[in-house]
């Protein structure tokens, strides 16, 4: 890598597996990134809610430069610890349970809004970090297809970035927007970013897959070029499932939860 190049690793949507979490992060830690960004929704769906905590505890400690982004689902212990009686807004079944299942978990816990340094965005030169996408926080829209791609692209370069790291759809995909269009943006080799180009990039999730698998990104910068690595995160789901299987949650939530864990 160019000596003037920065390198960041970005983790997204871990939500309760702290099996995938601790792989992810050791495989992070050792690509020597410059900056690791937790892209929100550290919690629910996942059984490990206790588990994630100490290890995100122990990586908030850690000398490593980082920035904790806040999610939709982060909001929801916000809210939820701070007294409010009520989610935010209207959930599946199977969510509002995981929810609530998962708040009580971590009752105990120190208070999630105060246990590591969140803020709504993180800007890194030319690249905007933020939960779901560029608009203002509270937003969750999805970008997941080329028309929100070409809308988020608008709103980026009005903002003066490039390059959008977005999770909260689980899916992982890197694109390159243009005015002729939506195009695949080839990963793992350097790619120079033309002015009338934007960049978006879903690291996918940590912890629950939604048909692209379990990943992380990491990204190289280096002025106009960027280098985009969606990784594979290869771990046994065995524990995760078991953990969700024996956990004090419907049969219907359980079968639901788990079958993001299929195949």
């Amino acid at each position: 890598m160019p000596a003037s190049a920065r390198r960041i690793a970005v983790l997204s949507d871990i939500h309760g597996n702290a099996d995938a979490l601790r792989v992810a992060l050791d495989a992070a830690q050792a690509a020597a990134p410059d900056l690791t960004v937790i892209l929100g929704d550290l919690l629910t769906y996942g059984a490990q809610p206790l588990e994630v905590l100490d290890l995100l505890d122990g990586f908030a400690a850690s000398a490593h430069p980082q920035a904790f982004i806040s999610g939709n689902h982060d909001e929801f212990y916000f809210r939820l610890q701070a007294g409010a009686e009520a989610l935010p807004y209207r959930l599946a079944l199977f969510v509002e349970e995981s929810v609530h299942w998962t708040r009580d978990r971590i009752a105990a816990q120190p208070a999630l809004a105060g246990r590591y340094p969140w803020r709504h965005r993180h800007v890194d030169g030319p690249v905007l970090f933020s939960h779901a996408n560029p608009y203002e926080y509270g937003d969750w829209s999805y970008v997941a297809n080329d028309e929100a791609c070409r809308k988020a692209a608008q709103t980026l370069r009005a903002g003066g970035h490039r390059l959008g790291v977005f999770g909260h759809s689980h899916r992982a995909f890197a694109a390159k927007v243009s005015p002729g269009g939506v195009m695949p943006l080839p990963q793992r080799s350097w790619q120079e970013i033309a002015a009338e180009e934007t960049v978006i990039i879903n690291p996918g999730a940590v912890g629950q897959p939604r048909g692209t698998g379990l990943s992380y990104l990491i990204l190289d910068l280096d002025g106009p070029r960027i280098r985009a690595d969606i990784r594979p995160i290869e771990i046994d789901l065995t524990a995760q499932r078991r953990a969700i299987a024996a956990a004090a949650l419907t049969a219907q939530t359980k079968d639901r939860l788990l079958s993001y864990l299929e195949g």
